[in-house]
């Protein structure tokens, strides 16, 4: 290994590693092997991001109010967190951990340590007095663990929960059956009079979860790849945006580059894990979407005695009593129970439970998938064709669309995840003693969805409807079809596809959407001004579109008239706008039932006439000066994961407001809503663009290579994030 004056030298733990920066700040890092640079990204993550990983830390292991600051939020996220034990479990995979992610795990704290044994901690640890223990490998896979449950696993949670309330306030079944057909037609009038005797539902929006922006939630995104035949460069082209919560600093992801002996890695990390995530290397290219596989359901418990029922027997909860420390306060003691399927829904402040139903959250990566997905991760960048590497990503945990490209010319898909074999769709909670419900260990990850060089030349997947044509349910709530739809559309007309072609793709803003939409809407808007401005609307959510804001006013005034007044009534409706992700998420679902064939949603008015009556509603008394361009109603602050606003902006750990473009229908996604009680984003979180015939790679950050606000590099990369624009990262061969 070379080492030059340009670069500074650490030994960590026997490994050589040489640092340095681009020119916007992205490290780059030389050791002889993957163990070296394991080391060194502990060592560049402690420096650059150490704050964003201890935060991770705590909320994982549920010691916020121990450690940092001491109210009600902070209690709300320990307890909950407590309950669902993921520290716990990661720290029984930790033991068993092996291979490459053990190798890797270790190496990488020992680059952490090296750092935090050798430099001060930064200024907002020390304003808190929290003096950070020692990282280990069971952090990491708590971290990996926290990457497939929040804002993942989480969105299905969240819609069974949602249906599950909306059956206890007495909104029809069979409104919801047709909402979300075939997944409820097993729900039969027992189980529903089941639900409505539950004990304990705990709510879909816990009231106080703040600091769960600190955890790298993701969520939708789009990926794809061309292969070479249609490429002007004869090589393979790969593209990744993740689309993820952007309203934050720093960003979730960390960029680097880094080069062994006889190879490169380019592309994003996540602090906290010490392989390369989304990127490439001299022979492959490799990015992710989410998969919505449902790997989350909730079962009905009959509790009797401290006991839960299986059969005609009732068998002891696995209890524990677990201490959550409170900085300057009382402690208080929570009773954490489980099932032989998952953790039982209870008010854990009463050490004893009354008899009577309860739900079960069960998850298939509680307990497991951690280790499994630290060893893929890390055995990943050492692949060198597609068809190895997707044999790698079956044993990945988390549930994702994964894309591939090499430089042989390949490209192909891989689905990973940890599906349960089930007897249902696991879109309602079941009745846990009946055995015919409960699940019967897990799919074999072979029989996950794979495919290799499709004849059309590309791969697109965009959170869409992914499920193996054999008729396995993977996923019964993907999202809708209109983002991948827009993207294989454009990839058709590009017959020798160039790195420009895949820029402009990644920046595109027209809705197909809004085009459904405005076919059904066109002849019935009204001769006003804004029925006029409307009509005229290219479809585009660009930052100064006019006519994207009345159609968004027009969209979700319909969705309430039709779903409020309809069906779950106003108050359960706006509630659900204003605090989840529901309708961002599975807005597919309500477009469905708006622009399909059944009339019993529109009642005797009928489609026609009551879309008529909402556009002239909307329409003839709108005020126009609140038709303002829709990057006014996209305002955003992004703000420091720590302070989280608390700040006077003049201090600079917050920057805004800025302005998103798209929307949830669009390529560019420019989603804004509130989901657990916070304001969070769907927006590109990072751009990325490769061609595999070259040894560079085209990228853009929400955000900053740095965590540290006096850092020079803690915006360095959000100018360009919002123009559009891509910088470049090549290795230095």
């Amino acid at each position: 290994m070379r080492f030059t004056s340009k670069r500074r030298v650490i030994e960590i733990a026997g490994s050589k590693v040489g640092m340095a920066r681009t020119k916007t700040g992205v490290v780059k890092l030389w050791a002889e092997d993957d163990i070296g640079l394991a080391r060194g990204l502990g060592f560049a993550h402690a420096q650059d991001r150490l704050v964003q990983m201890m935060l991770v830390r705590l909320v994982g292991q549920g010691r916020l109010c121990e450690c940092l600051v001491n109210d009600d939020e902070t209690l709300e996220i320990d307890i909950f967190m407590r309950e669902m034990g993921l520290s716990r479990y990661a720290k029984v995979e930790a033991v068993n951990a092996y291979g490459e992610g053990r190798s890797l795990g270790d190496a990488y704290a020992e680059g952490v340590n090296h750092w935090l044994g050798t430099n001060r901690r930064p200024i907002e640890l020390m304003m808190v007095r929290y003096d950070p223990d020692w990282w280990t490998i069971a952090d990491t896979i708590l971290t990996v663990k926290l990457m497939s449950y929040v804002g993942l696993a989480q969105s299905q949670q969240d819609f069974e929960k949602f249906l599950i309330q909306a059956i206890r306030a007495g909104v029809p079944t069979e409104q919801l059956a047709k909402l979300t057909a075939p997944h409820l037609d097993g729900l039969d009038e027992a189980t529903a009079n089941l639900i409505t005797k539950l004990r304990h539902v705990q709510p879909l929006v816990p009231e106080k979860l703040r600091f769960l922006g600190a955890a790298p939630t993701l969520m939708a995104s789009n990926n794809w790849a061309v292969g070479g035949s249609r490429t002007a460069s004869g090589h393979p082209l790969q593209c990744n945006d993740p689309h993820l919560e952007c309203n934050r600093l720093p960003a979730i992801w960390y960029e680097a580059i880094m080069h062994t002996d006889d190879d490169y890695r380019i592309g994003a990390t996540m602090p906290g894990v010490p392989s390369l995530v989304m990127g490439r290397t001299r022979n492959l290219s490799f990015g992710f979407t989410y998969g919505f596989m449902d790997m989350i359901d909730y079962f009905i418990e009959q509790c009797h005695g401290g006991s839960y029922r299986r059969g005609d027997s009732f068998i002891p909860f696995k209890t524990r009593t677990e201490t959550v420390a409170r900085k300057g306060g009382n402690p208080i003691e929570i009773t954490i129970r489980e099932t032989d399927l998952g953790v039982l829904e209870s008010n854990s402040r009463e050490p004893n439970l009354e008899d009577g139903f309860y739900l079960s959250r069960a998850w298939s990566a509680h307990r497991v998938g951690g280790a499994a997905s630290l060893h893929a991760l890390a055995l990943l960048p050492k692949m060198t064709t597609v068809s190895d590497a997707q044999q790698i990503i079956r044993e990945v945990a988390i549930s994702c669309n994964w894309l591939l490209a090499d430089r042989n010319g390949n490209i192909g898909y891989q689905q990973s995840g940890v599906l349960p074999d089930r007897s249902h769709s696991g879109l309602h909670p079941v009745p846990a003693w009946e055995e015919q419900w409960r699940w019967q260990g897990n799919v074999p990850q072979d029989q996950l969805n794979s495919l290799f060089n499709p004849p059309e030349g590309f791969l697109a997947t965009a959170n869409n409807d992914l499920n193996p044509e054999d008729g396995l349910l993977v996923i019964n709530l993907p999202m809708g079809s209109y983002r991948v739809d827009r993207i294989r559309a454009l990839l058709e007309e590009c017959d020798e596809c160039t790195l420009e072609d895949m820029r402009r793709i990644q920046n595109d803003l027209y809705s197909l959407q809004a085009e459904r939409f405005m076919s059904v809407l066109q002849p019935l808007l009204p001769e006003t001004f804004a029925g006029r401005l409307l009509a005229g609307w290219d479809r585009r959510y660009d930052r100064e579109s006019r006519g994207a804001t009345l159609f968004e006013t027009v969209y979700h005034a319909i969705l309430r008239e039709v779903f409020g007044k309809g069906l779950f009534g106003e108050e359960l409706w706006d509630a659900t706008i204003s605090s989840t992700a529901i309708v961002a998420d599975y807005y597919h679902l309500f477009d469905e039932v708006l622009l399909g064939d059944d009339p019993s949603w529109f009642g005797d008015e009928g489609r026609a006439d009551l879309f008529k009556r909402v556009l002239e509603e909307v329409l003839t008394e709108v005020d126009l000066k609140a038709i303002g361009p829709w990057g006014r109603r996209q305002q955003i602050m992004m703000k420091n994961i720590f302070f989280d606003g608390r700040l006077p902006r003049w201090v600079g750990f917050d920057h805004g407001p800025i302005e998103l473009p798209g929307n949830r229908a669009t390529i560019v996604q420019g989603g804004l809503f509130k989901s657990h009680n916070r304001q969070t984003t769907f927006t590109p979180s990072w751009r990325f663009i490769t061609d595999l015939g070259e040894d560079r790679a085209l990228t853009a950050l929400a955000g900053c290579p740095s965590g540290r606000r006096f850092s020079r590099w803690y915006k360095t990369d959000i100018a360009r994030w919002l123009s559009g624009d891509y910088k470049t990262l090549e290795a230095d061969i």
